[in-house]
């Protein structure tokens, strides 16, 4: 009864209820960051793939390069 005096039940069920939305909202943003996390590793891999085509293209470049120096002598 004195617990109930000091603290009105409307209140407690007011704070348990902004918790409640905050703890959503703290879910919410967990999965936009683990979706944000898994689009930038993909991305990260497939630029590795694309330099490692550049750099083979690169070297290819210089062996034709080297073959038309070679020819034009």
């Amino acid at each position: 009864m004195v617990l109930e005096e000091v603290v009105d039940p409307q209140t407690i069920e007011n704070l348990i209820n902004q918790i409640s939305n905050l703890t959503t909202f703290i879910q919410a943003l967990g999965g936009v960051i683990v979706i944000y996390l898994v689009f930038n590793i993909i991305n990260i891999i497939i630029s590795r793939k694309k330099n490692k085509e550049l750099n083979k293209i690169n070297e290819n470049l210089e062996q034709i390069k080297e073959l038309l120096r070679k020819k034009n002598k």
